[in-house]
């Protein structure tokens, strides 16, 4: 009778951790949150000492952990970032990209979560003569963008004098090409201009005026509605608590929000 016992015992033992093996082996890794980064837009989402950094990265990480998942970072050319969510190599984009009517045909936009608008820069011993956004957008002048993004969108449609409109990679190429004397004004977003600004803050500076305004969000597939809902609950909740405010003063002056939002 004793044997018999320890006989079911051990079976029962040996059918349990084979069971268990079994279910562990059958549950799959939860999927990464795969978000499509070009990393070239100061303080947003950019490269600092090798690595990628800025506002972006910081709510990736916080909104893929309430997501249950971890992130993981894709990096991109920026004209590639919608066409690589179209082809399910990301998840979502989170690269500092404005809502426009052209972008939304493709993809479906969260809620906004950062107010902006574009501004120019110019080197310190120029801001008297371009006083203005107005004497700017008359003048004959070189005007610099980065290339794919709504400044170059902007310059080409309101710069009717500008005698050339030269497009960059990133916006730290705008910079360079200032203080080489081979544009005369860049027009980027405004958190990058401030940024830049701060950078090369004895040659380069802005009358701090913006040419319009512009909401930053995050674009995910138009079939893919599960994670946008989710995406704007936890926003939602993100602006009800602070926590996005909270975010966003780590990279980002608070006179700056209080203007925008």
């Amino acid at each position: 009778m004793y044997k018999l016992f320890i006989k079911t015992a051990l079976l029962v033992f040996i059918t349990f951790v084979f069971g268990s093996c079994a279910t562990a082996q059958a549950e799959s890794p939860v999927d990464p949150l795969r978000v499509g980064v070009a990393p070239y837009y100061p303080p947003i989402i950019f490269k600092q000492d090798g690595n990628i950094a800025g506002v972006e990265v910081d709510l990736a990480h916080r909104l893929a952990k309430e997501l249950g998942k971890q992130v993981k970072f894709v990096e991109i050319r920026r004209q590639e970032l919608i066409p690589k969510l179209l082809a399910r190599k990301t998840d979502i984009i989170m690269s500092g990209m404005s809502i426009t009517q052209a972008r939304a045909i493709r993809v479906n936009f969260s809620d906004q979560y950062l107010r902006s608008g574009l501004m120019p820069m110019m080197r310190f011993k120029d801001a008297a003569k371009y006083d203005s956004n107005e004497s700017i957008k008359q003048g004959f002048l070189g005007i610099g963008v980065v290339a794919g993004t709504t400044s170059e969108v902007y310059a080409r449609n309101n710069f009717p004098k500008a005698h050339r409109i030269t497009a960059f990679p990133k916006a730290g190429d705008g910079a360079i090409a200032l203080k080489d004397r081979t544009i005369d004004i860049f027009v980027h977003d405004a958190p990058s201009i401030m940024w830049l600004v701060s950078e090369n803050e004895t040659h380069l500076t802005s009358h701090w005026e913006t040419f319009n305004t512009e909401d930053l969000a995050w674009g995910v597939r138009r079939d893919d509605q599960e994670l946008l809902d989710q995406v704007n609950g936890i926003l939602k909740n993100w602006k009800n608590d602070g926590t996005l405010n909270k975010m966003l003063l780590k990279w980002l002056p608070a006179k700056y929000l209080e203007h925008f939002n």
